[in-house]
């Protein structure tokens, strides 16, 4: 039988997170891209590697999902929407962030996740349906040299329809926000 379990964060708790987003900030301008997502992965690693709560491993797919985003050379996105990632992924290259294998410390991260991912969820979202339309591609195309030119044309023109709606949504949410909680992940340039 399955338990829910709720909690609120708390102004503390707020205040933690502000600082774990300021200190990110100095990594992400410290570290490479390439540095940052390898941390991320070996925070995933971990996190697969390892029996968690449901919760977590939920939310160890979504970290998956963002270091996809940015590695993925066909989904090709604009260098301040890579960049708006990269500095998510920053959460996780702190050292506390690759040292904890624990259950406790590991249950840290999926709730950073859970933070991070709310402010990247339309980002997310379309690279999600990004990847339905390149694989709904693969699973209809005859190999020619015409059908990888066509091939190209209609990623570029999907890839360009979502990424520009995702930059939309994710303004008209920041229009709409005002929350203590839009404030913290700004500073990660969310």
């Amino acid at each position: 039988m399955p338990l829910r379990v709720s909690f609120n964060l708390g102004d503390d708790d707020l205040r933690h997170f502000e600082e774990v987003a300021q200190q990110t900030q100095a990594i992400a301008r410290e570290r490479s891209p390439e540095e940052i997502i390898d941390a991320a992965r070996r925070v995933l690693e971990t996190g697969e590697g390892v029996h968690v709560a449901a919760f977590v491993r939920e939310r160890f797919v979504r970290l998956r999902s963002m270091i996809n985003l940015v590695t993925d050379a066909e989904w090709q996105p604009r260098t301040e929407d890579r960049q708006r990632v990269i500095n998510a992924l920053a959460c996780f290259s702190a050292p506390a962030a690759n040292s904890s294998a624990s259950g406790v410390g590991l249950l840290d991260q999926g709730i950073m996740v859970e933070l991070v991912s709310r402010d990247l969820e339309h980002d997310l979202e379309a690279y999600q349906a990004f990847c339905k339309f390149r694989d709904s591609l693969a699973k209809r195309r005859r190999a020619s040299a015409n059908q990888d030119a066509q091939r190209e044309e209609w990623l570029a023109e999907k890839r360009t329809e979502l990424q520009t709606r995702a930059r939309e949504r994710r303004q008209r949410d920041l229009d709409r926000a005002g929350s203590s909680v839009r404030k913290l992940f700004s500073l990660f340039g969310l």
